[in-house]
């Protein structure tokens, strides 16, 4: 049997020991490198898990924005429409506009215009509701009808619908009241604001209400105002209104009655002459009449009546009342 040297053996065996130190040396190193590498790629996935979520809180956030500079932009909107569209009778609230820093967040600036926003119509809302209460008193005072109907006659434009669905209900709210009280003040300039004779041409002879009769002198009711001035003075149109009548009505004696917006209805009596026929369309202030005493009078004087839906009206205090909510 062929036996190797004995220093033969031991170089072989060192040689065997040694490679197989040097494989377990370099499958330790291999190891700690694939170690590394997963530590390595799980830190990458956590960064990249974190900068996802934050690029969506920052999309989210950005998105906020943007919803809350709309709905700022919309209502800033809103409400110059409102304040250009109140009456004249309604004070034009003013308000400062402060110049935003760099500085300021944005979410104190936009709450700082949304408080901003939320009191200016605050204070438009309660400018209408005082206004529309006001003119709902002075109404009431001299008894008119309040149920208005909005005449569409010569009206129009192009239709610009309002999208609702994005305004929420207090702005809403406010452009309601602001459409009835236009409606409102609208109604009103087509009543008799002013007695159908100029101040300086008459003076009140007799009452509306009870008085004695100026003929029988009986206890007697007085459905209109006696206004006193010259033979043949010039009779105005209180208010624009068509000729229902014209022309002789017992003892009224030469008459006409015109029919004016929300079911009034005007009657001069006593005429001169008459200067319109029945069917012909009136402005407010034309000529209809001369003064006169014909019919049960006993001298020159215009008879004039007010009446709505049937129901007279003292047109003294109607004059009055409408001169000081214009």
């Amino acid at each position: 049997m062929f036996t190797l040297p004995s220093s033969l053996q031991v170089s072989l065996l060192c040689a065997a020991v040694g490679a197989v130190c040097w494989v377990s040396v370099s499958s330790y190193g291999y190891v700690q490198q694939q170690e590394q590498i997963q530590t390595l790629e799980k830190q990458r996935l956590a960064a990249e898990s974190n900068w996802q979520i934050e690029k969506q809180q920052l999309e989210q956030k950005l998105a906020e924005q943007t919803k809350t500079l709309q709905d700022l932009s919309q209502q800033q909107n809103l409400l110059k429409g409102l304040v250009e569209a109140l009456p004249e009778s309604v004070a034009t609230p003013t308000s400062s506009e402060e110049q935003a820093t760099q500085n300021n967040e944005f979410e104190e600036q936009s709450k700082n215009l949304a408080d901003k926003q939320t009191s200016l119509l605050n204070h438009i809302g309660n400018s209408i509701t005082a206004r529309a209460s006001e003119l709902h008193t002075r109404l009431d005072e001299i008894g008119l009808d309040k149920q208005f109907e909005p005449s569409p006659i010569a009206q129009g434009g192009p239709y610009h619908q309002l999208d609702t669905q994005h305004i929420s209900a207090d702005y809403l709210s406010v452009i309601d009241k602001l459409v009835e009280l236009n409606e409102l003040e609208q109604m009103i300039t087509l009543l008799p604001d002013s007695m159908p004779v100029k101040q300086e041409k008459f003076y009140v002879s007799s009452q509306f209400g009870y008085r004695k009769d100026p003929i029988t002198g009986r206890r007697a009711m007085h459905k209109g105002v006696d206004l006193a001035g010259w033979h043949k003075t010039d009779i105005h149109a209180p208010a624009a209104g068509v000729v229902t009548k014209a022309g002789k009505n017992g003892s009224y004696g030469k008459f006409v009655e015109i029919e004016h917006a929300n079911g009034l209805v005007t009657r001069f009596g006593h005429l001169h002459t008459i200067k319109v026929k029945k069917g012909q369309k009136v402005e407010k202030s034309d000529v209809i009449a001369l003064m006169g005493s014909t019919g049960r009078s006993t001298s020159t004087h215009l008879h004039y009546e007010v009446l709505q839906n049937g129901k007279h009206i003292n047109p003294i205090k109607l004059a009055k009342v409408l001169s000081r909510v214009q």
